[in-house]
């Protein structure tokens, strides 16, 4: 076990006046990882901060470079974020994290960690119930609980996001994408991955897999769904009706089950591509849900090694 002989670097910001600060890292521990594939004499380092941000947040922005993020909504009104930072110590101290509030949004990244791929910070934050989250992780899972809306992008990890008050953007870029809970419009693109979404009630709802399966099932009768899967089975479960139905599959098993009307306001348009394509009432004896295996997305908390994605 080693002492950390220089600090890490830390940048807060607030109303737009930006204070640097050098801080130390009280009763941190450096921990060796076991099992460690680097060589002996260059082992990674760990250490973890929790800090509580005492300005006012009403907007969350996180970028990352190949580490995970986590943010869960919980009921108290100040921001806790919890930093895992992991370094090569032969390449230099560790990396500077950046912190900055300003009119109400929290920036959080890991800059240097975007040159350097011997280290990479993990977020795990806690935010007020009302606050909107923006992530980006270039390749790193995501995980996202009571938002107030929420803008993810993955770079082809597995993305959550569960109890989502708000509008909901995705793009995943091949990893898989899950949706539980839902009460604002859905954009959803997984380039390849599968996607299910349960518990939706968006008046509008856009979903893209590029291959991929799809499994959407609405609560609430929507105004306009899209969903095309461009080859992947696509499964699509709403109330209510009747709805101006445009479903093909081009070639591939299609079952319609709700009410339709060409001349009705409500629309869905659902297009598989080749495979098989089921559009159904959510108030059928079956659920939706048992119709495709729902994608796994393993948790997302867990930090890789620097250097080694």
């Amino acid at each position: 076990m080693r002492t950390v002989a220089a600090p890490a670097r830390w940048v807060w910001g607030l109303s737009g006046l930006v204070t640097v600060a050098v801080l130390a890292i009280p009763g941190a521990r450096l921990i060796a990882t076991a099992g460690d594939p680097w060589p002996a004499q260059n082992p990674n380092r760990t250490v973890t901060r929790t800090v509580t941000v005492p300005q006012p947040v009403t907007r969350l922005d996180v970028q990352t470079y190949g580490t995970p993020v986590q943010v869960t909504a919980g009921p108290g009104r100040l921001v806790q974020v919890t930093e895992t930072i992991t370094w090569n110590p032969q390449g230099g101290w560790p990396p500077g994290v950046t912190q900055s509030v300003s009119d109400g949004r929290l920036t959080l990244a890991d800059p240097v960690c975007n040159v350097n791929d011997q280290c990479g910070v993990s977020f795990a934050v806690t935010v007020p119930r009302d606050v909107a989250v923006t992530v980006a992780t270039e390749g790193a899972p995501i995980a996202v609980s009571g938002a107030a809306g929420a803008s993810l992008d993955s770079g082809g990890a597995p993305v959550r996001a569960t109890g989502t008050d708000g509008a909901l953007n995705v793009t995943t870029e091949g990893g898989p994408l899950e949706v539980d809970g839902l009460t604002g419009p859905l954009y959803a693109d997984t380039g390849g991955g599968p996607l299910l979404a349960r518990g939706v009630a968006a008046a509008t709802a856009t979903v893209i897999t590029g291959g991929g399966q799809a499994l959407v099932g609405l609560t609430a009768a929507p105004d306009a769904v899209m969903v095309s899967t461009d080859g992947g089975p696509g499964t699509l479960a709403v109330p209510g009706g009747p709805y101006a139905l445009t479903a093909d599959s081009d070639g591939g098993p299609l079952l319609v089950g709700i009410a339709t009307n060409p001349a009705a306001s409500r629309t869905i348009t659902i297009n598989t591509g080749g495979g098989p394509l089921l559009v159904q009432s959510a108030t059928s004896g079956t659920s939706a849900s048992s119709k495709v295996p729902a994608p796994t997305v393993p948790d997302p908390v867990k930090v890789p090694a620097p250097g080694k994605g």
